[in-house]
């Protein structure tokens, strides 16, 4: 069993302001007020302002002088380099690991495709969650702590980029169980060579449904 870890207040407020970027409830250019996170989150506005740096560094808000944070606008530029990322941190690890997941590895990310099977528009901040699980088995296998930190440091391209292209929730949740479904059918093949295409494809087409 894993160590149970407890998030910081900090870490707490990020991840509510992930979901509320997540949900649409704060789109691309909107300014966030910090008087009203914090009213709203009730917390001090210390905690709202290192979780906003946080999520500065990130890439998901931008800061302007005299102006304050407001959501990143999205970019299909950025969506790609995101994605070109992601899969070849993905490709990567497999290379280590040459593709042989164990029978466990697989019956986890079965346990996610469930997931995904069952989601709903109330449960669509799990859309962003759900993925970074299943992909997650992949990166974690490699057991490279830099590795791992590249490879989250992108979930916010994961995120943002269900604001672009295609902003209908519906869609984008009965797409996340088939495109997994067939990628995870790759996996049990572990086959390496159709492993690593069938990551890039994976994330390429994700980049093309966002494009049409």
């Amino acid at each position: 069993m894993g160590k149970i870890r407890f998030k910081t207040l900090r870490e707490s407020v990020a991840e509510e302001i992930r979901i509320k970027i997540l949900n649409q409830e704060l789109t691309p250019g909107m300014r966030i007020i910090e008087q009203e996170l914090s009213e709203e989150l009730g917390v001090s506005r210390g905690p709202i302002r290192e979780a906003l740096r946080q999520l500065e560094q990130e890439g998901m808000i931008e800061y302007t002088r005299n102006v304050g944070c407001s959501v990143r606008e999205i970019t299909m530029q950025d969506v790609y380099e995101t994605y070109l990322l992601r899969s070849n941190y993905e490709i990567l690890a497999v290379r280590l690991f040459h593709a042989d997941f164990t029978d466990e590895e697989i019956d986890k990310m079965e346990e996610v495709l469930e997931l995904m099977r069952n989601l709903t528009i109330d449960t669509f901040s799990r859309v962003v969650s759900y993925g970074c699980m299943l992909h997650g088995v992949i990166i974690e296998k490699a057991g490279l702590p830099r590795l791992t930190k590249a490879w989250t440091d992108l979930e916010y391209g994961e995120i943002l980029s269900c604001n672009a292209g295609d902003r209908n929730k519906q869609a984008i949740i009965e797409k996340q169980y088939p495109i997994h479904r067939e990628l995870v059918d790759v996996f049990k093949t572990r086959d390496e060579e159709k492993i690593c295409g069938a990551i890039l494809d994976h994330y390429m087409m994700s980049v093309k449904r966002l494009q049409d």
